[in-house]
């Protein structure tokens, strides 16, 4: 048709606009849930994995073996060792097994108080208190919204024969504070 122009009227163009931000601002939403999810699972499985070096360790040396937090809290790193002395506490004449740094700035991570500084493994693959009494607890991982929510936090459980297991059960979850 001559003299009619092919663009959008004013009000197709604001209805395009606020359809399209919807749909962008879901896609934000659930894009963030996703990479949530996906960095507190590969941090749950770095602990996992150090928790499984000390215990398997522990077992091939017939020997305690440690890991301990490194800083006033577990978020700020800690090392696994050979504890040849049984004290819980690294030397340099112990061997170093595994060492990881501080955890991204907006996770944290607390052990209940039987996992408060450190979890001991000896020879049978147990863990152990350094006094000889049984250690068993939970790690909670948790991001900086402070939600008990399996997309905001990890548990990771030690049982009393010492195995550990990551869990997001809602049953399993403590409050992230």
């Amino acid at each position: 048709m001559p003299g009619r122009s092919g663009g959008l009227t004013l009000a197709e163009l604001l209805v395009t606009l606020s359809v399209s931000g919807v749909i962008v601002q879901t896609a934000v939403t659930s894009l963030s849930g996703f990479m949530t999810a996906n960095l507190l699972s590969t941090q749950a499985n770095g602990i996992m994995s150090n928790l499984f070096i000390a215990r398997s360790e522990a077992v091939k040396r017939n020997a305690r073996v440690t890991m301990r937090r490194t800083g006033a809290r577990w978020e700020e790193g800690w090392i696994t060792f050979v504890d040849s002395n049984d004290n819980g506490l690294y030397e340099t004449s112990e061997k170093l097994l595994a060492q990881q740094g501080r955890l991204p700035g907006h996770l944290t991570l607390t052990g209940n108080r039987p996992l408060a500084q450190y979890v001991s493994y000896v020879g049978s693959g147990q863990s152990q208190k350094l006094s000889g009494a049984m250690q068993a607890g939970r790690f909670m991982l948790c991001d900086q919204t402070g939600q008990s929510h399996p997309q905001h936090a990890r548990t990771i459980v030690v049982s009393t024969t010492g195995r550990p297991r990551i869990s997001s059960k809602k049953k399993d979850l403590r409050d992230c504070s």
